[in-house]
């Protein structure tokens, strides 16, 4: 008799550890479900993925970016001063930097005419620059002349050759703009680039 109940107890034992928990409709849960914790599998499935913090316009990063300025808007305030022309000649480096040849064109006078070569020669001048940067100097006084207003730029340009290794350009830019005179349109009252004197230095 004592052999037969040990036996017994031992039968029930086994059979209290090897009972799956149950919820309160009776179907069986998962261990960690009964003590309170979602089991790992569940809560992977329930958290959503991570959202890239890469913005979409990153696969665009080919795409130009627009014009610094709409010629039809309105010239700024200070446009008559130097720190206008100066800034516009900024904005002139900064597109041949990033290759918006069309966009540094229109910075030439007479829509682009005034640098002396058609857009195509003009976009092809600058495929031996594989980097281009500007650095600009302390504009000189404005002289008036024709109903116009004329400041010269000290620029250096410094960079790297397509080809291997690096140049420097330097020499006086002079920038132009029409007075407000009537008739004039606001392209025309913007600053633009007359005439260039850059020269390779060694």
């Amino acid at each position: 008799m004592k052999r037969s109940a040990a036996i017994a107890i031992l039968l029930a034992a086994c059979s209290q550890q090897n009972q799956q928990p149950t919820n309160n409709t009776g179907q069986p849960v998962e261990q960690a479900d009964a003590n309170g914790v979602a089991p790992a599998a569940i809560a992977n499935e329930s958290t959503p993925p991570p959202v890239s913090a890469q913005p979409d316009e990153a696969t665009n990063a080919s795409v130009p970016p627009p014009p610094h300025v709409d010629p039809n808007a309105p010239p700024p305030a200070d446009e008559k001063s130097a720190l206008g022309a100066a800034r516009r000649l900024q904005e002139y480096c900064d597109a041949v930097a990033t290759k918006r040849y069309r966009d540094a064109y229109s910075y030439w006078g007479d829509g682009g005419k005034r640098s002396g070569l058609t857009f195509e020669q003009f976009r092809a001048s600058f495929a031996k620059y594989g980097a281009y940067d500007c650095h600009i100097g302390k504009p000189g006084d404005s002289e008036g002349a024709a109903g116009s207003i004329y400041i010269t730029v000290p620029l250096q340009v410094t960079g790297a050759l397509t080809k291997g290794g690096g140049f420097v350009l330097e020499g006086p830019i002079t920038m132009r703009r029409v007075n407000d005179v009537d008739g004039s349109s606001a392209e025309q009252r913007r600053w633009h680039i007359e005439s260039s004197g850059l020269k390779p230095r060694p």
